[in-house]
């Protein structure tokens, strides 16, 4: 499915959701402004929180790709415009990130897989 198929797609599954009563939320700022997502990123790995996995995050299995804050749903990956389970988009840091990198915030619970959950992140 092309880009603009995928724009219309979204905008007539928006429209359903409002018709339901559900929230409408933009995408994440940083998964539409790449010196945003850019900046953001360049904070979380300049602090060295985000990176190459360290033998004990990899001992643990403390990937970026299963910890709470990474969203895949559905909805995000046509916010990012990736249908690839690798990139996903960070909660706790707010730019889209590999699900093979890792982080020092890591918290289990993830991912985020479902567009319900994803709009709940959102929220707050």
């Amino acid at each position: 499915m092309g880009r603009i198929e995928k724009k219309k797609k979204l905008i007539v599954e928006r429209a359903n959701r409002k018709m339901l009563g559900e929230s409408e939320m933009d995408c994440p700022k940083a998964t539409k402004d790449g010196d945003l997502n850019e900046k953001n990123k360049k904070k979380i790995t300049e602090n060295n929180q985000y990176g190459l996995p360290t033998e004990k995050a990899k001992e643990k299995g403390q990937s970026c790709a299963n910890c709470i804050a990474f969203d895949i749903s559905k909805r995000m990956k046509d916010c990012m415009d990736n249908d690839s389970g690798e990139i996903g988009y960070c909660w706790m840091h707010h730019f889209m990130c590999s699900g093979k990198k890792w982080c020092d915030t890591w918290v289990e619970g993830g991912p985020i897989t479902s567009d319900d959950a994803s709009y709940k992140k959102q929220e707050g």
